[in-house]
């Protein structure tokens, strides 16, 4: 999985790692994120902020005083060091509002992301007597909303007690199904000619995207992290 939430000032680029080894009835998914700021970008913050700091200390002098402008560049990037790196761009993404900082903000929009959007093809897992899941040889499916699942924990309880019972081993369809989210038409699926590319989207999170073929599957997500929530007024 491939995310890339867009904001106004800079990008953030996820990537998902999935460890199926030694986990119960769930892989454990871990989440790595990269900020789209190069080095030099940073070193600009750094500085726009010294200079603000400056820029209001001096102020009211600035006002009384005329003279030529005089700038030091003994500056020395290479001792900057890391911790004041880390610790002036944690203050420049902090929110002043409800003192969540922005990659606050991110984790909680990826995990609602990843919640509510991530799917796939029913019977590309299966359940091992041990409660591990184990990815199936994929070979495609038919181009039908009913043939999609949530690639989450189970939240009905009738699927909670299939894994229960275990009687999730001898089934496909022991994850959520998308056809019974609510509200209701928010999943949109369009397939080829051939009917075997299908892609799956959502309407609520505009720029997420399901694939699949005969050979395999991949969701990814491409927006800027916010969601419709106006979806039920279109209806």
């Amino acid at each position: 999985m491939e995310e890339r939430v867009e904001g106004v000032e800079k990008d953030y680029s996820i990537s998902l790692g999935i460890q199926y080894k030694g986990q119960y009835e769930f892989p454990l998914k871990k989440f790595f994120w990269r900020l789209q700021l190069q080095l030099l970008n940073i070193l600009i913050i750094i500085i726009w902020l010294n200079c603000l700091n400056i820029m209001k200390n001096i102020h009211k002098e600035l006002k009384i005083q005329e003279s030529h402008l005089q700038v030091n560049m003994n500056i020395s990037y290479l001792k900057l060091k890391k911790k004041l790196i880390l610790r002036t761009l944690q203050k420049y993404l902090q929110l002043p509002a409800k003192n969540f900082s922005e990659l606050e903000r991110l984790s909680y929009t990826v995990q609602q992301i990843e919640f509510q959007c991530a799917s796939m093809p029913v019977g590309s897992y299966r359940l091992t007597p041990t409660h591990e899941l184990i990815k199936k040889p994929f070979t495609g499916i038919k181009a039908e909303l009913k043939n999609y699942q949530h690639f989450r924990t189970p939240t009905r309880e009738d699927k909670q007690d299939l894994i229960t019972r275990d009687e999730a081993l001898y089934r496909k369809d022991f994850f959520d199904c998308l056809v019974e989210d609510t509200p209701s038409q928010q999943w949109s699926l369009q397939a080829d000619s051939t009917q075997r590319n299908i892609t799956l989207s959502i309407l609520i999170w505009p720029g997420y995207i399901t694939y699949s073929n005969d050979y395999s599957f991949e969701y990814a997500y491409f927006g800027d992290g916010i969601k419709n929530l106006d979806f039920e007024f279109f209806l």
